[in-house]
């Protein structure tokens, strides 16, 4: 689902949590990591107290995918919950640092028995200028196979270490003005193509940033050293930062606010479970 929120595109992710045979003893429960675009990242849980219980959505190492939670919103099955009538949750100030982000939302009153938690989680890109939304994955794939399987199409080819790259020449000097540079100065083999050697790099991580190149999107985490190095060699501003965020790791004072928030009042918690 997309939104627009002040001009800027957001993508939507809903989310239930089933809690099945909750029982009247103070207990703290969490549901499993999430998976989210190959990233376990998501996490909810439940301070069940005897009074004010509290419900909480953490986000871990999002930004490794080059996103954040803007908001979080909650509604519970059954009760007549819609966009407009769910709950925004509270974000937490537990520090700017790191990869870590908490919501939090005092409930009225203790859960028993069964009860599923609705979620509305608002994401946007780490970087301001790239903002994340659900698309056309199909079109994302044609592209990306056009690189792939379409090799007599390829008017480029990338060599590095044992593995050549057939791209296209107009998709790279659109991103990257070295790329540009470097086309108007190498002259044309004899089959009418470019040849392009990059040395001190792995082709993995060629892979990686051509992927971003063409789809706009990360293959596998942006968390990664070689290919922040490659995005600032050929001038790529937005993969740059989105790769300085993604190495940004989670900072020690910001988990012990997180611990702070959480355990607050646990008086009575008497055992934790996962559900």
């Amino acid at each position: 689902m997309k939104s627009e929120m002040m001009g800027t595109p957001k993508m939507i992710v809903p989310f239930e949590w089933i809690l099945e045979n909750v029982d009247e003893k103070p207990t703290t429960i969490a549901s499993i990591m999430i998976l989210f675009r190959g990233e376990q990242v998501f996490r909810v849980g439940l301070k069940n107290l005897a009074q004010w219980p509290i419900l909480f959505f953490m986000a871990i190492n999002l930004s490794h995918i080059g996103m954040k939670v803007e908001d979080v919103r909650y509604g519970i099955r059954d009760s007549g919950i819609g966009p407009a009538t769910m709950t925004e949750m509270k974000k937490e100030d537990i520090g700017n640092e790191g990869s870590l982000q908490l919501f939090t939302i005092t409930l009225e009153e203790k859960v028993l028995r069964n009860c599923t938690f609705v979620f509305r989680i608002c994401i946007e890109g780490t970087d301001p200028g790239y903002s994340y939304q659900l698309c056309d994955r199909l079109a994302k794939d044609q592209i990306w196979a056009a690189l792939t399987n379409e090799q007599n199409l390829a008017d480029v080819e990338l060599i590095v270490k044992d593995k050549t790259f057939f791209v296209h020449k107009a998709v790279l000097a659109a991103h990257s003005q070295v790329f540009a540079d470097e086309f108007e100065k190498i002259p044309l083999v004899k089959d009418g193509s470019h040849r392009i050697k990059i040395d001190n790099v792995e082709p993995k991580t060629v892979e990686k940033f051509l992927h971003f190149i063409y789809t706009g999107e990360s293959i596998r985490t942006l968390a990664d050293e070689e290919l922040l190095k490659l995005a600032d060699r050929y001038g790529l501003t937005t993969l740059i930062i989105l790769c300085q965020d993604a190495l940004k790791k989670i900072d020690v004072v910001q988990m012990g606010n997180l611990m702070k928030r959480l355990n607050s009042n646990d008086e009575g918690i008497s055992s934790s479970k996962i559900m």
